[in-house]
């Protein structure tokens, strides 16, 4: 077969599947989809292809979704990520391939690892603890660097919002809500630095179709999830994910 026609499956494959894990959860898409797009591609394109597909999931989610997010953690954290979408631009203008697959792939080790540890200390704690806007900030900062860096909003804040005690549905509309914002500034950053070339465009036109219909299979099982699943679900794309990433990195110096 074709090497075009191939990536251009595999492509569409691992759209469907991310999209699906992100409307399923309020997270997953890049934390799957990425490693695997450096995997096909070959080069950092995969970044802006994972932003703007991401960006796809949370457009199609988000109108039915939003009323759920709480204002005031929502809020924070979007303005911390304003403050950190700059510092992830240029670290991701001075980053190679192969640090970038490193990075995703420990990142994601670190943060999983990390809920295994707050989800033994609090679980799903009616209303949730006290709102900590300092580090709601702090957390958004961190998620807005790795939003422009590495198209990857989504650990730290899981890792912050499932720590707090936030059950399912309102933190899944939150991470829905901010990648939203994420995704639509880190494009626009992107874009206006270049990084966004016309094959990128291209890839996203043809994986469109796949991410949405992904989308659209992952919310209806969303409704089916209860605590117990939804959060085993998480922590199994995290390790799973980082493992396979890392081990991918290490194997490629």
């Amino acid at each position: 077969m074709d090497p075009i026609i191939t990536n251009t499956i595999l492509i569409a494959a691992i759209a469907f599947f991310a999209a699906l894990a992100q409307a399923a959860t309020g997270f997953g898409f890049a934390i799957i989809a990425l490693p695997f797009l450096l995997l096909v591609m070959g080069n950092l394109g995969a970044v802006g292809l994972t932003i703007i597909l991401n960006l796809l999931v949370s457009l199609v989610l988000v109108p039915g979704l939003w009323r759920q997010a709480p204002r005031g953690p929502l809020t924070r954290l979007c303005v911390g990520s304003l403050l950190g979408f700059p510092i992830g631009l240029l670290i991701f203008q001075q980053a190679s391939l192969e640090w970038v697959r490193l990075a995703v792939g420990l990142i994601i080790l670190f943060f999983a690892l990390w809920l295994v540890v707050q989800t033994r200390r609090v679980f799903a704690k009616p209303g949730g603890q006290p709102a900590r806007p300092l580090f709601e900030v702090l957390t958004g900062i961190l998620s807005g660097a790795m939003t422009t860096a590495l198209a990857m909003p989504g650990p730290a804040v899981m890792l912050y919002l499932s720590a707090s005690g936030m059950t399912k549905a309102p933190l899944r509309a939150c991470m829905l809500c901010l990648f939203t914002l994420s995704y639509g500034a880190a494009l626009a950053l992107q874009a206006a630095a270049g990084a966004i070339s016309f094959q990128i465009w291209q890839a996203a036109a043809l994986a469109a179709l796949p991410t949405i219909l992904g989308a659209a299979v992952g919310h209806r099982i969303a409704g089916k999830l209860n605590e117990t699943v939804f959060r085993t679900l998480v922590l199994a794309i995290l390790l799973a994910t980082g493992a396979f990433t890392t081990i991918l990195a290490i194997l490629a110096w």
